[in-house]
């Protein structure tokens, strides 16, 4: 599918995930996200003037949010460039990058810088118009609260969705809560030997308290301590398996990467004996209220389109919202648990929207390259009963 399409070795940045109203939660994301992109350049001398145009991935409107994707170029440094907003809930780090690599493909851009942010803490509270309303009175809608519960294409939430598939198929509260355990122990890789993985693409973050104190945020806030034992305790949603350790929690972040040609990878890369390439792209969208069943379709996708097969894969990383999506992929597709989610997953670090996975193209890359190489696929459902894959080469 892509033929063209590059990222240099350690051309990208995450913030950590801070929990729902933890230490991102004034921060506006835009600004946030500008601060840690130069942060970036600086620690790699880059100049922001390298780039040809951004991508903009965000889906929590902020203050100016209209203005968002020519304001953050003025702000990383660059004023003369901008690009496209890409706004597609959980896939919009996925859309975003397959956006930029589709214009490095027909040559329209050579060298894009693909943002992502969100705060999804102190979400916005909107009063729309409502001209039949009695006396002109507004309707209301809390933007992040409302999305929680109900889902106009679905009819409900999607917590319902994911007790939906877990009921089509079988899924057992023991099966739900060994996975549970099973992907918290894999975060523990990246902690192991003072935050070692995380180190390898993770930025400090400076908060701005007033305007004569701030903090650094150094590593994820809001990550619970998992055992069997606690798992046990918890009580299960009405009429279903999942409970509050089976679903992630919101949070706030940002991350980036560079997507390019190959002579200007191998210019920005740290390491030029690393070759990183993003090969293909797939979509699907399950039945109505049905969400975790629709990454399996999209990653098959993905593969077919990048001319592998999933005895091909190296690493696996998904955008996990609830533990039915990675047990659904795991037994549709006959995926290696070796392989899969290994250093973390938004199950347990937390769903910032997006730059969710946007992290997991990032660790994907980092995996792949103390593995020494090899096909990455990374997947993940979205709102809508919708999900997104896309698949990379590390070489």
């Amino acid at each position: 599918m892509f033929k063209k399409v590059y990222i240099p070795y350690k051309g990208y940045w995450c913030s950590p995930f801070c929990k729902w109203q933890g230490s991102f939660q004034t921060q506006h994301a835009v600004l946030l996200a500008a601060d840690t992109a130069k942060r970036f350049f600086e620690l790699r001398g880059i100049t922001p003037d390298i780039f040809d145009s951004i991508v903009f991935g965000t889906t929590v409107p902020q203050k100016m949010w209209f203005f968002d994707a020519p304001w953050f170029a003025t702000l990383i440094g660059n004023p003369f460039i901008s690009g496209p907003r890409v706004a597609q809930a959980c896939a919009t780090s996925s859309v975003a990058i397959k956006t930029a690599a589709t214009s490095i493909e027909v040559g329209s851009d050579a060298n894009i810088l693909v943002a992502t942010c969100d705060r999804t803490s102190n979400c916005p509270n909107i009063l729309w118009p409502n001209p039949s309303g009695l006396g002109g009175k507004p309707e209301f809608e809390s933007w992040m609260m409302d999305g929680f519960v109900f889902e106009p294409t679905g009819e409900t939430g999607p917590l319902g969705t994911a007790i939906n598939v877990t009921k089509e198929h079988g899924i057992t509260r023991e099966e739900s809560d060994a996975l549970v355990l099973n992907r918290y122990n894999k975060y523990l890789m990246s902690t192991a030997n003072d935050r070692e993985f995380q180190k390898r693409y993770m930025l400090a973050v400076e908060v701005k308290l007033s305007k004569k104190k701030s903090v650094m945020v150094e590593e994820d806030e809001g990550i619970l301590p998992c055992t069997s034992e606690s798992l046990a305790e918890l009580k299960t949603m009405p009429d279903s398996i999942i409970n509050a350790g089976s679903q992630t929690h919101a949070a706030d972040g940002n991350a980036g990467i560079i997507v390019t040609t190959k002579e200007k990878a191998d210019e920005l890369s740290v390491d030029k004996a690393t070759t990183i390439q993003v090969l293909s792209y797939g979509y699907a969208r399950a039945k109505k209220a049905h969400m975790p069943d629709a990454p399996p379709p999209a990653s098959k996708l993905a593969l077919e389109r990048a001319g592998i097969s999933v005895s091909d894969l190296a690493v696996v990383k998904t955008h996990n919202p609830f533990s039915v999506n990675d047990i659904i992929m795991r037994k549709e597709m006959g995926i290696d648990d070796r392989i899969f989610n290994n250093y973390g997953s938004s199950l347990i670090w937390g769903h910032p929207q997006g730059p969710t996975v946007m992290r997991l193209v990032i660790e994907a890359i980092e995996e792949l390259a103390i593995k020494g190489g090899g096909y990455g696929l990374i997947a993940g459902c979205a709102a809508g009963d919708t999900a997104a894959a896309l698949v990379i080469k590390v070489n």
